[in-house]
């Protein structure tokens, strides 16, 4: 099926998908509106293209909706009330603020969408029919229970953080800091937020390391701070056996570094097609509104060194993990 795409570039991206006709179940006449975080990150394209392939495959309309910045709740909000507007039977979301969008959630449940949330959680799961997503606070353990093992349970280590009103920044943290606690050796010396971002990266990390000298290792609660993280190391002159560093998600360009021995692991989910499980979620919930899917889908996580992906410079580490790991450790639990 052909496929068609609009392009707002200034704050949002708008892909628009045509319908294939499933005669025996009227997918076709079905609109589902499905909202990311950020054009900024290259994780949510990848995201957002297989769920638009699964919707190819559905036959449904679907509205891809993802702001420019990560941190506009407004943007957010304002495309949740195009979604009401639209008459779309369900929405696909993952929370630029797990608690501030809670308003505009309720108001969409409220209007008969079903609400199926992705990546990052929607505090009040009252407002959510169904989850999916990768278990962060397990993820963001093993990334430090590996620092701690090549440190050998010594030495001063930092935490760059993500945005702490969204899960994925709580979870990740807790889970580092939860691998420090096992090891009475290691002491976080620094702990500094980045938004996620490179270039808020880059600053944190270059007054980590002027203001302590001996530390020993850092972990970037996602891959795009883990780039500034490790550019600010080498901009401050230090070699790769002077830090361990390690980063989260899995995007080429911090795959690229792990093969270039510029940093020394990330921890990657095998989720890209979370978004995609988001929209066959919400069609399944839309076809059967007597079917109560109370539930969470988590994807569990893998530690990936140079040793695991080496010789896979063509492609993501999230289609090598795709591949690897199709569905590696799902869960359920009810909510």
């Amino acid at each position: 099926m052909k496929k068609g795409f609009v392009l707002i570039m200034v704050a949002v991206l708008i892909l628009s998908t045509s319908a294939i006709a499933f005669a025996e179940d009227g997918a076709a006449d079905m609109q589902v509106y499905w909202i990311g975080k950020t054009l900024n990150n290259p994780w949510w394209i990848s995201v957002a293209d297989f769920a638009e392939q699964e919707s190819d495959a559905l036959g449904v309309n679907l509205t891809i909706a993802i702001p420019q910045e990560e941190v506009d709740l407004e943007r957010q909000i304002s495309m949740i009330e195009a979604a009401i507007e639209s008459g779309a039977k369900a929405l696909v979301i993952s929370a630029a603020s797990s608690d501030g969008v809670a308003p505009a959630i309720k108001a969409a449940k409220e209007a008969g969408l079903k609400i199926v949330n992705f990546d990052t959680r929607i505090t009040d799961k009252t407002l959510v029919d169904a989850f999916v997503g990768g278990d962060d606070e397990a993820g963001a353990y093993k990334a430090g229970k590996y620092i701690c093992e090549q440190l050998n349970g010594e030495g001063e280590v930092a935490i760059i953080t993500g945005l702490l009103e969204q899960s994925t920044g709580v979870d990740r943290r807790a889970g580092f800091l939860r691998a420090v606690s096992e090891y009475p050796g290691i002491k976080v010396v620094a702990e500094q937020g980045a938004e996620w971002s490179s270039d808020k990266a880059f600053d944190v990390m270059t007054n980590i390391l002027t203001a302590h000298p001996d530390l020993k290792a850092v972990f970037a609660c996602n891959d795009q701070m883990a780039v500034g993280m490790v550019n600010a190391a080498e901009a401050a002159g230090k070699k790769s056996e002077d830090l361990i560093l390690v980063g989260y998600d899995g995007i080429l360009d911090a795959v690229n570094m792990i093969l270039e021995d510029r940093m020394d692991a990330l921890v990657s989910l095998p989720n890209l097609d979370e978004g995609a499980m988001g929209v066959k979620l919400a069609v399944a919930l839309v076809q059967n509104p007597d079917y109560h899917f109370d539930r969470e889908i988590l994807y569990d996580c893998t530690l990936v060194t140079n040793g695991l992906i080496e010789g896979l410079t063509d492609q993501t580490i999230y289609e090598f993990a795709a591949e690897r790991f199709p569905l590696r450790g799902i869960t359920e639990k009810g909510y």
